[in-house]
This record gives C-alpha cells, structure tokens and sequence, in this order.
C-alpha cells in the first residue's frame, strides 16, 4: 500500500514538472505567470482586508467561517502546486518581483517612444 501510494506521489510530481518546468528542470515562462497569479488569487500574498484585519473576519471584527475555509480551500490547492513543483517560497515572490518589473519597464519603453 504504502509503496503504490509513493509511486502515485511520483507520477503527479513528474506530471507537474512535464506541465510546468522545461528540460531542465526550470519554470517556463507561461509557468511563472501562471504560478504568480495562482499565488496573488490563493491569498498567498498575506494581504489584509479592511482596517488591516485579515479577509476572514466581517466589518464588526467577528470571525467568519464561511470565508476562512473559502480562502484557506484556496490556499490549500496554491500549496499543493508549489509542493509538487519543489518550490520554495522565495522562489514564488521572486516571481511576483520579475512581473511587476517587466511590466514597468515596457511602461517605461513605451513612454520613451512616444
């Protein structure tokens, strides 16, 4: 039992990686927009919502279940994804950085042409 369960482990792992990763064993490029978005819509961030208090408390500060769960089943599936892929964290907000750079720079290229 316990060997077919690993044997499943490395199928999905291998399968991520083929999804994911090229030759090498490096993110694609199509991969790290996908992972970053995923991370920003997975509350993977630690953003506060209003008055600095996390999304799953109401307006009166009154813990809500409901969105606790939401965003932590969100949470969860993100988790899962970077695991298999045997990234670490810093590797996630590098990826956040690298985008919102690029995007600056092609702001900043588009301005000096016109």
């Amino acid at each position: 039992m316990l060997l077919h369960k690993r044997r499943q482990e490395l199928e999905l792992l291998k399968a991520f990686q083929k999804l994911f990763c090229d030759d090498d064993k490096n993110l694609k490029p199509e991969a790290r927009k996908v992972i970053a978005f995923l991370r920003d819509e997975a509350g993977g961030r630690g953003e506060l919502g209003q008055h600095n208090v996390p999304y799953f408390y109401d307006n009166q500060n009154r813990f809500d279940v409901n969105a606790a769960a939401f965003l932590l089943g969100k949470r969860r599936i993100f988790d899962l994804i970077i695991k298999y892929l045997a990234l670490d964290e810093r590797e996630v907000f590098r990826l956040c950085v690298q985008a919102e750079k690029k995007d600056i720079d092609e702001e900043l290229e588009k301005e000096l042409i016109v």
